[in-house]
C-alpha cells in the first residue's frame, strides 16, 4: 500500500511539473481531432463548433509560445496585443475554462492553502490557485485594468510574485470626457512602448490597421447577430450565448473572432429562413422571453438548458453581448481604444448600466429579467437592488439568482428550481391577467 501511495505522489508531482507540456500536447491532439471530424453531424448550431475550434487554436498558441503570451484580466485591449503578434491569456476566462473541465475545486483549495481570502470572487481565487498549481501557460508579462473590480489589479500583482514577471496596470477613468480619453490613450501608448521594450517586437502601423479591421468587422457581425436574435425563430440559445465572452473580449482584434462570428451570423440567417418555411405550429407563441444580466455557472450544470428546453423559456438576450463601443478609428488608434474602454457598460455610473438594461428589455420585448448574482462579486451584488427597483418601475419582473460561476459547491439545484418556478408562475399569471383584461375590454 505504501508503494502505491508513493507511486501516486510521484505521478502527481510529475504531472504538476510538466502540466503545461501535457496541456499543450492535449490541445494539439484536440486540434487534430477537430480538423478530421469537422464535418461530423452534430446536434444544434454548427457554428458553435467553430467557436470551440478557434478557442482551441488560440489556447494552443498561448501554451506553445510562452515568449509571446501575456496574462491579462478582463477588458485589456486585445487589439494591441494581436497587432504586436502577442497572445492574451485572460485569468478570469482561464478560471472559467478549467471550471468547465471540473478543475475549479482544486484551484480554490490551492488558493486557500496559500492564504488567499475566501471572501474574494471565485474567478480570481481559482485563477490564483491554478497559477500556483502551474497549469496556466508561462508568460512574459501581466497586464491588468481597473475595470469591474479591484481584484483585477491585486490578482495580477500576486501573480507577479509567482511568475517573476512585471505587471502593467491600466487605470480606466470613471468619467466619459475628453480629459479621460487623453489620460487613458497616453497609458495605452506607454503600454505599447513597454511591450516593445520587453518583447523586442515592434508595433507596425499596418499590423495595427489589420487588427482594427478585424475588430470592426467582428463588431459588425455581433451587431448583425444581435439584430437576428430579435426574430422569434432565431435558434441561438442564451445558455450558449452566455459563453461568448471568450471570442468577444479576448479574441477581438484577431481573425479567429471574425471567423466565429461570421459563421454564426450566416448560420442564424439560414436557420431563420428555414424555420419560416416550416409549419407555424413550430413557433412557440407562449414562450417566456428572458433578458439575462451578468454571467452563468461555467462548471458542468444543466439548469439553463433545462430552463430553455423544458420550461418553454427563451433567453433572448444577455447584457454581456451588448455592443457598447463605436467603430475604432485607425487614424486615432489610442483615443478610439480609450473611448471603447471608458464606454464599457460596467464602467462609470450605475445609471448608465440601468439605462442600457431598460433599452435592451424594451428592444427584445422581454417578459422578465434575471440576474445571476455570483457570491463574492460585491460590484454586482451591491447594484442588484437598485437595478431591480428601476426595472420594476417600468413593469419588468426581476429575479436575482444567488450562486457561483466557478465553485460548483455553491450550486443548490433545489433552491434554483424553486425560485425559477415561482418566477415563471408569476409571469404566466401576469400574462393570464393581461389576457383576461383584454378580453373584457373587447367584450
Amino acid at each position: 500500500m505504501s508503494l502505491i501511495l508513493k507511486l501516486k505522489e510521484w505521478a502527481i508531482s510529475l504531472m504538476q511539473r510538466h502540466s503545461q507540456l501535457l496541456i499543450r500536447e492535449g490541445l494539439r491532439l484536440y486540434k487534430i481531432y477537430l480538423f478530421f471530424f469537422r464535418n461530423k453531424k452534430i446536434n444544434g448550431l454548427r457554428s458553435l463548433q467553430v467557436q470551440i475550434h478557434v478557442g482551441v487554436k488560440h489556447l494552443f498558441n498561448v501554451y506553445a509560445h510562452p515568449d509571446r503570451t501575456i496574462w491579462t484580466t478582463m477588458f485589456v485591449p486585445s487589439e494591441i496585443l494581436f497587432a504586436m503578434g502577442l497572445y492574451p491569456f485572460c485569468l478570469e476566462i482561464g478560471a472559467a475554462l478549467f471550471a468547465g473541465i471540473g478543475q475549479s475545486s482544486r484551484g480554490l483549495i490551492e488558493a486557500e492553502s496559500r492564504g488567499v481570502s475566501t471572501d474574494i470572487c471565485t474567478f480570481h481565487r481559482a485563477a490564483i490557485g491554478h497559477a500556483y498549481r502551474n497549469i496556466f501557460p508561462r508568460n512574459i508579462l501581466q497586464v491588468a485594468t481597473s475595470t469591474l473590480c479591484d481584484n483585477n489589479t491585486k490578482t495580477a500583482k500576486l501573480c507577479e510574485c509567482l511568475t517573476g514577471k512585471d505587471t502593467i496596470v491600466i487605470d480606466i477613468p470613471y468619467e466619459e470626457d475628453e480629459y479621460s480619453v487623453q489620460y487613458l490613450a497616453k497609458q495605452l501608448e506607454d503600454l505599447v512602448k513597454y511591450l516593445e521594450k520587453t518583447t523586442g517586437r515592434k508595433m507596425r502601423h499596418e499590423a495595427l490597421e489589420r487588427a482594427f479591421e478585424y475588430s470592426n468587422k467582428t463588431r459588425e457581425k455581433i451587431l448583425e447577430i444581435n439584430e437576428l436574435r430579435k426574430d422569434p425563430l432565431c435558434p441561438l440559445k442564451g445558455s450558449s450565448a452566455l459563453g461568448f465572452m471568450f471570442p468577444t473580449y479576448l479574441l477581438i482584434g484577431s481573425g479567429l473572432a471574425l471567423e466565429f462570428y461570421s459563421s454564426l451570423a450566416d448560420e442564424l440567417r439560414e436557420k431563420i429562413a428555414e424555420n419560416k418555411t416550416k409549419s407555424p405550429k413550430t413557433l412557440h407563441t407562449n414562450q417566456i422571453k428572458i433578458f439575462w444580466l451578468e454571467l452563468k455557472p461555467y462548471f458542468n450544470v444543466d439548469f439553463l438548458q433545462n430552463l430553455e428546453e423544458k420550461e418553454n423559456v427563451k433567453i433572448v438576450f444577455e447584457e454581456t453581448n451588448y455592443v457598447y463601443w463605436d467603430k475604432l478609428d485607425v487614424q486615432k488608434p489610442y483615443e478610439s481604444l480609450a473611448r471603447k474602454h471608458i464606454m464599457n457598460t460596467y464602467n462609470g455610473p450605475l445609471e448608465r448600466r440601468i439605462e442600457v438594461a431598460k433599452m435592451l428589455a424594451r428592444e427584445y420585448d422581454v417578459d422578465g429579467v434575471v440576474v445571476f448574482s455570483s457570491w463574492g462579486c460585491r460590484r454586482n451584488n451591491a447594484a442588484v437592488p437598485t437595478i431591480k427597483k428601476e426595472l420594476n418601475k417600468i413593469g419588468y419582473p426581476f429575479l436575482s439568482l444567488d450562486g457561483d460561476c466557478v465553485d460548483d459547491k455553491n450550486y443548490m439545484p433545489g433552491q434554483f428550481s424553486t425560485r425559477i418556478e415561482g418566477f415563471l408562475e408569476m409571469i404566466r399569471g401576469r400574462r393570464a391577467s393581461a389576457a383576461q383584461r383584454e378580453t373584457c375590454t373587447i367584450s
